[in-house]
């Protein structure tokens, strides 16, 4: 048994020894833990590795709690048999149990689907108003630091890349990486102009078709809900909105403008997004193309394998072809994105 095998059968050692669920019948991994079916249902334990603070987990634990409050369908959580809301082993590995939220599958092909999911976020959100804890969340770099040295890694991937690449893949790495270092010394600072006087709260920070809960019961209006609450932090509110653009409005070669309408139009049945908001959100998808680039180009190290250096190149051509598409459609895509807001 490797070593990986031998840390996930301790973690769940662990949650049998803490937890009272009962005779198990089922595990299964899933993104970030495990799924547990048991005598007392079926849970989701949450594995964190050891660098994640207790204060991460006590505001992670809060906000399930707030939202339990709230009538919001979302996890609710289970605590220790000692009545603690998260379990940390010796190692520092942190365990945090939930039950399972019971939803159906979403299908992002299907208006419906995408109608409720976005209401679900708008509903949250107006949930999450009156929780006061805040929460940056750590290691995910600033702006500022974006601005600063993104374009610093991107040329020293350029200096190692260029033994592995022929004449053709160096000359498409220079233009996509020239368009790129344009972008690192523009678009954070843009952001971080105009970012200050939008809308904040405490955001999912993880939206996408697996975070949302679906109602599967055949009458009534439905009760959709939100899981998946590891990197929730207090920040802009158009910053959910943009993962929902990106969940459900992208398609080849940029995004579908009539979905990015309509899915505003679905979070205004709940609550309004104010002008300002709504004209942040190309910038917001561009950093976070810029974000994707900083963090692989950074992570990549001297004597990285050919395969390994020629992968990235073609990930940087393809973020630097996204960010073109954003950058020329900007204002159409505020355009579509503007015509839905009724407040």
């Amino acid at each position: 048994m490797d070593a990986r095998a031998q840390d996930l059968d301790a973690v769940l050692d662990a949650v049998a020894a803490h937890y009272d669920l009962g005779h198990w019948w089922d595990t299964q991994p899933v993104a970030g833990g495990f799924r547990i079916a048991a005598e007392a249902g079926e849970f989701r334990a949450t594995v964190s590795p050891g660098g994640r603070s207790d204060a991460s987990l006590r505001f992670e634990a809060m906000l399930l709690i707030h939202l339990a409050d709230k009538a919001f369908v979302s996890p609710r959580l289970v605590r220790t048999r000692a009545g603690r809301p998260w379990h940390r082993s010796l190692t520092g590995t942190a365990v945090l149990v939930s039950e399972w939220a019971q939803g159906g599958v979403v299908d992002a092909s299907l208006a419906q689907h995408r109608g409720r999911s976005v209401r679900a976020l708008a509903e949250y959100h107006a949930a999450v108003r009156s929780f006061p804890p805040r929460l940056r969340a750590h290691g995910g770099p600033t702006l500022s630091a974006l601005e600063r040295d993104g374009s610093t890694a991107l040329e020293a991937f350029a200096g190692i890349s260029g033994w592995h690449l022929d004449a053709d893949g160096r000359q498409r790495l220079r233009s996509a990486s020239s368009y790129l270092w344009r972008q690192f010394n523009r678009v954070p600072g843009a952001l971080h102009g105009g970012g200050a006087t939008l809308p904040r709260l405490v955001i999912h920070g993880a939206f996408g078709l697996a975070a949302v809960v679906l109602d599967e019961a055949p009458l009534g209006p439905p009760a959709d809900g939100l899981a998946g609450f590891a990197r929730a932090r207090y920040d802009a509110r158009a910053v959910d909105l943009a993962a929902a653009i990106q969940a459900f409005a992208r398609v080849a070669g940029g995004f579908d403008l009539d979905r990015c309408a309509a899915l505003v139009a679905a979070y205004d049945e709940v609550d309004h997004l104010s002008p300002g908001e709504v004209e942040a959100v190309p910038l917001i998808l561009r950093v976070e193309r810029l974000v994707k680039v900083f963090r692989l180009t950074s992570h990549l190290q001297e004597g990285a394998s050919p395969p390994a250096v020629q992968a990235l190149a073609e990930v940087i051509e393809h973020e630097a072809d996204h960010l073109r598409w954003l950058e020329t459609h900007e204002r159409t895509l505020i355009e579509a994105l503007g015509s839905a807001l009724v407040g």
